[in-house]
């Protein structure tokens, strides 16, 4: 195994010609030029193409892949398997040939994830390069520890999960905001996918639009489970335990967050709130600080059932869970809770929010059973929130004292500025002579 930072030697050869029949593909006896390669900056991915500038502009963007899909995890670069990116043109007799594939094979050299892209002309946007360089990141996260036996199946990544971060990648260095509308589309007509269908999607067969908004699905999944409490360390478990997987992506989520319910009906709703929260993301219109009280207020309270047989429920207050947590129902509610405080969140007055931030944080807590030092957070959450409301209501009877007491008349200062603004409301707008204006014109001529 090489360490952080080896310069790779090359691939090698195949130990075993035995290797190919479970666990890895034989390898082709095609040789790498040393001299058409390049190494990144970690020295984790090394590429292969006769194009210098295609190779310097892959290692690049293989870097800064990496870290995004580092960031969102919440972990360092500890590599230990390097990714070898193959990029060439294919060869007369490849015809039949798949434009990509990633593996994780075992040479001379020890183990190496390795990326082969044929740049067929014309295809290169059908290999979905973000994708495959998120599969090669997360195969070499999830098996740098143990790598797999000799002659035994190894795991690919979900594909929801290669999605969702490649999407939110291509996002984030887009400077786009997250695709609010095609939420609210979904929810208003019904049309959203059920959470064990969306999993189970094979997005090898999609058409273009179909692959945009499952990426948009995918990368919402990976936002809403990496932004609860304990959500990215969630992640890396489930990546690192790919070895143990039954293949029910279901069952994955349910094993590595615990706060999502433990059932498919909760993780179902869990879902649905979570997407009716990115639905709301675009949008513009704060509520007033008392408005965002008024909203928070019944936040804090919350339905439990205390009796499944009677079906009976009690009321109780955020500070109550003590007695709460000890119904079978309370993580649900909490999950629910959680997700409705970040739909607030969005609309709340800019001072509140920090409330609600915290707030959020404390009932993600409770819901995945973490109480320690909670009546103490809660007693400062609550301080603080009292804090706001009081100095807010300071100023707002500062302002009126001041209105009504040192503004008798009005200072004449913006006279003239309102008057020409009046008079200008009933006069017509300027005529323009621009090259583009006078174009406008003669088309609006042609078409009247």
């Amino acid at each position: 195994m090489k360490p952080r930072g080896h310069r790779w030697r090359g691939p090698g050869l195949p130990i075993l010609a035995a290797l190919g029949l479970l666990l890895l593909p034989a390898l082709t006896g095609r040789a790498f030029d040393f001299t058409q390669r390049s190494i990144s900056k970690s020295a984790q991915f090394i590429v292969y193409s006769p194009d210098i500038r295609l190779r310097l502009a892959v290692v690049g963007y293989a870097e800064t892949a990496k870290q995004d899909v580092l960031e969102t995890l919440g972990l360092g670069d500890h590599w230990k398997i390097p990714i070898v990116i193959d990029l060439r043109r294919p060869a007369s007799t490849e015809t039949g040939v798949p434009l990509s594939q990633v593996r994780l094979i075992q040479t001379e050299g020890g183990w190496k994830v390795q990326m082969d892209v044929i740049l067929r002309e014309g295809a290169f946007k059908e290999v979905r390069f973000p994708q495959l360089l998120t599969r090669a990141i997360l195969l070499e996260l999830a098996y740098r520890e143990h790598p797999p036996q000799i002659g035994s199946r190894y795991a690919q990544p979900p594909a929801w999960l290669v999605e969702g971060l490649a999407h939110n990648m291509q996002v984030r260095a887009s400077g786009a905001a997250p695709n609010a509308a095609l939420f609210r589309k979904l929810i208003e007509t019904g049309r959203l996918p059920k959470i064990r269908d969306f999993l189970n999607d094979n997005v090898e067969v999609m058409d273009p639009t179909s692959l945009a908004v499952h990426g948009s699905c995918a990368g919402s999944l990976v936002d809403l489970l990496a932004g609860d409490s304990g959500g990215k360390a969630g992640l890396v478990r489930m990546i690192r335990g790919l070895a143990d997987s039954d293949g029910d992506p279901v069952a994955q989520l349910l094993k590595y967050f615990s706060a999502l319910g433990g059932n498919e009906t909760d993780l179902e709703k869990w879902w649905t709130l979570g997407l009716a929260h990115t639905s709301g993301l675009d949008s513009h219109l704060a509520l007033t600080l008392p408005e965002t009280e008024a909203r928070l207020a019944p936040l804090l309270r919350m339905s439990v059932v205390t009796d499944p047989k009677k079906k009976t429920s009690a009321e109780f207050d955020l500070a109550d869970y003590k007695t709460f947590l000890k119904y079978p129902n309370a993580k649900m509610v909490l999950s629910t809770r959680a997700g409705e405080l970040a739909g607030l969140l969005n609309q709340a007055h800019p001072l509140f929010r920090p409330v609600l931030i915290e707030y959020r944080r404390i009932v993600a807590d409770l819901a995945a059973g973490k109480t320690r030092r909670m009546d103490q957070t809660l007693s400062a959450a609550a301080s603080y929130r009292k804090l706001i409301v009081e100095r807010m209501d300071q100023i707002d009877d500062y302002l009126n004292w001041y209105e009504a007491t040192q503004m008798p008349e009005q200072s004449g200062a913006f006279e003239d500025y309102l008057q020409g603004a009046k008079a200008m409301e009933n006069e017509p707008p300027p005529k323009r002579n621009d090259a583009i204006t006078n174009y406008i014109d003669q088309l609006q001529r042609e078409f009247e």
